[in-house]
């Protein structure tokens, strides 16, 4: 199997911390989604549209486009099999969405909880 190390300064007061595995795999969706698409210098397609849909209404075409952007940036890593999606609005300006992911190589089930909030 496989070992995955990486480091992270978010959350962290002391400077870098080491990840392995599964919390560095955790770690790079969650800086692929909160990357706006097109923020990447170099590289426009990189980054998700979940934050451009915070104020878009929960209906059909956006809940089809945002389940899309999970699937396509979660399957973009190998280390990662969508189980499930659920999306929901708790209030008219943020979303809310909920994905559970099989971890690859463990076989283990991680639930990752994206908020989005858009500024008024």
């Amino acid at each position: 199997m496989v070992t995955y190390i990486g480091y992270s300064t978010i959350d962290s007061i002391s400077g870098a911390k080491t990840l392995v595995d599964s919390d560095l795999a955790k770690r790079d969706l969650l800086n692929h989604f909160y990357t706006r698409r097109g923020e990447r210098v170099a590289d426009p397609t990189f980054g998700s549209i979940l934050p451009d849909l915070v104020f878009d209404p929960l209906d059909d075409r956006t809940e089809r486009l945002a389940l899309d952007d999970v699937d396509t940036i979660v399957n973009n890593d190998p280390r990662w099999n969508v189980l499930e999606t659920l999306l929901s609005k708790p209030t008219e300006h943020s979303l809310e969405i909920k994905v559970r992911l099989e971890y690859i190589n463990t076989g283990s089930a991680e639930e990752l909880l994206l908020n989005f909030v858009g500024e008024e």
